[in-house]
């Protein structure tokens, strides 16, 4: 998001930019693999051995961790945004109708174009959510970001109870189309984004359409939105704003990391358990995560506040401040540099790494990133994408 220099809010900044960097951890699998091991990692790779442990590593520490911080920044956002208009007096409906609008062509751009597990559609779907509410107390707020949140869990145990009630032969033709394809439907997923651009297109458009309908019905438009509200909620009541106490940050963090990582060690040790089996894996056995992530992403911008308000600690936060105010730029140039590097039309290195040696090209793209921002900025006040949005908006012959 972009918020007017002088107005911009030190802990935001850093936070976006520590999430933007970190949505990589969790995004490098659907750029490097079939699309089905981003969720179950018995998929295509071996789960063995440094497989094993790079994998664990992204579930522990990034998995929907990252997304629910960039999720809660939009909320976020939202109130800064129309907070902003209003006092300009600016028409604050019609100008946020705009900015939304650019996001949703920015956002179908990306995902039919060039990378179909773009979330950007998914956050101009959900803005409403955050607008309507941008005014209500912040309790109000988060209440009903709870209850939506909650309504999404009860929805995927209701799914397992309803895949498990199936005949294993059912269950298993199932698990062939959404969770365990076989290696000849991996293999076509190979062949097709090693190919050339056009040839990527077909599947890269079917993915994406799944992604814009099926996963936001039933997952996005809870999990999405119902965290935008808690993003508002916590903006209203000071947290991201940088308003609270060093005590009170410090005490979110002791409290927020304990229950976050209890929850997701209990899913992984659950679903290891279980052979990351369908029907349990995919709905019953994420709810650990889906609720830990929360707490864990509450604990990593709990942290970033301590130390920015209590300690003379500053190792890196130029740098993730200049990746945080080009967030967009960040996000897209991210699909840029990976898909050159795994499609067709670049190295061609889709289905061809061994899941462990990805790290290194997460390590790659942020030093590049980290770079290229650290330059931008000694010359631009914006980043390239966050000044063509803000045109959009303000345009007139809109």
């Amino acid at each position: 998001m972009s918020t007017p220099a002088k107005e911009r809010i030190a802990l935001l900044d850093i936070v976006r930019g520590f999430a933007v960097l970190g949505i990589l951890l969790m995004n490098i699998r659907l750029f490097s693999e079939p699309s089905a091991a981003y969720l179950n990692p018995m998929v295509y790779s071996a789960h063995e051995g440094a497989n094993k442990l790079w994998w664990s590593i992204q579930y522990f520490l990034a998995d929907q961790k990252f997304m629910a911080i960039f999720s809660m920044l939009f909320g976020a956002s939202t109130a800064i945004i129309c907070d902003s208009l209003a006092n300009k007096g600016l028409p604050v409906a019609l100008t946020f109708a705009k900015r939304i609008f650019g996001l949703l062509i920015m956002g179908l751009a990306h995902a039919y174009l060039l990378w179909s597990g773009d979330i950007l559609v998914f956050y101009a779907l959900g803005a409403i959510a955050p607008f309507l509410f941008r005014n209500a107390r912040w309790w109000v707020t988060a209440s009903v970001g709870t209850l939506l949140l909650a309504i999404g869990s009860v929805w995927s145990l209701l799914g397992y109870h309803s895949f498990a009630d199936l005949s294993a032969m059912v269950q298993e033709e199932i698990a062939a189309y959404m969770w365990l394809p076989p290696m000849e439907h991996l293999q076509h997923e190979v062949d097709a984004f090693q190919g050339g651009w056009l040839s990527q297109q077909p599947l890269r458009a079917e993915h994406s359409w799944y992604f814009h309908t099926d996963v936001f019905v039933n997952w996005g438009v809870w999990r999405v939105t119902g965290v935008m509200l808690i993003g508002l909620a916590l903006y209203r009541a000071g947290f991201l704003r940088g308003a609270l106490s060093t005590k009170a940050y410090a005490t979110i963090a002791a409290i927020s990391f304990p229950i976050g990582f209890a929850l997701v060690t209990m899913g992984y040790l659950n679903n290891e358990a279980a052979n990351w089996a369908f029907p349990y894996s995919m709905f019953a056995g994420s709810q650990w995560n889906y609720w830990g992530s929360l707490f864990v992403a509450m604990g990593y911008m709990a942290s970033i506040a301590v130390l920015l308000t209590a300690t003379r600690f500053r190792f890196g936060f130029t740098a993730l401040t200049n990746v945080g105010k080009a967030a967009l730029s960040n996000y897209l140039f991210q699909t840029v540099m990976c898909t050159g590097i795994f499609y067709g039309h670049g190295l061609g290195l889709f289905g061809q790494l061994e899941r462990w040696q990805t790290a290194f090209v997460v390590l790659a793209v942020w030093a590049t990133q980290i770079i290229l921002s650290t330059l931008w900025f000694k010359r631009f006040k914006q980043g390239p994408m966050e000044s063509l949005w803000h045109r959009f908006t303000y345009a007139r012959w809109l």
